[in-house]
């Protein structure tokens, strides 16, 4: 099975990488829908302004695309998986 180590690894980095995407679309998602989004450049300019908003209803598709991209990335992850073990099972036996 040592030829395959490169997959196992591959898996281990997409289940790692599919919570990462999920953490972070729902922690993003809740900033935005308690904060808008609103960045105040009152320091930076003398007039005072600041930047439009971000509609508060983003924050629901921050965190829909965090979902989903942890579907993407979470089922690569057991298809390759899946391979390695048909692979396993089909492996010639030592007869």
């Amino acid at each position: 099975m040592k030829e395959y180590k490169f997959l196992k690894v591959a898996r281990a980095v997409f289940k790692v990488l599919a919570w990462l995407v999920l953490s972070l679309g729902i922690i993003v998602g809740i900033i935005v829908l308690v904060t808008g989004g609103a960045i105040s450049t009152a320091a930076l300019t003398p007039q005072g302004t600041t930047v439009p908003p971000t509609p508060k209803a983003a924050g629901l598709v921050f965190m829909i695309m965090g979902a989903l991209y942890f579907l993407i990335l979470y089922t690569i992850s057991e298809v390759i998986g899946l391979l390695l073990e048909i692979r396993e099972t089909c492996k010639p036996s030592a007869a």
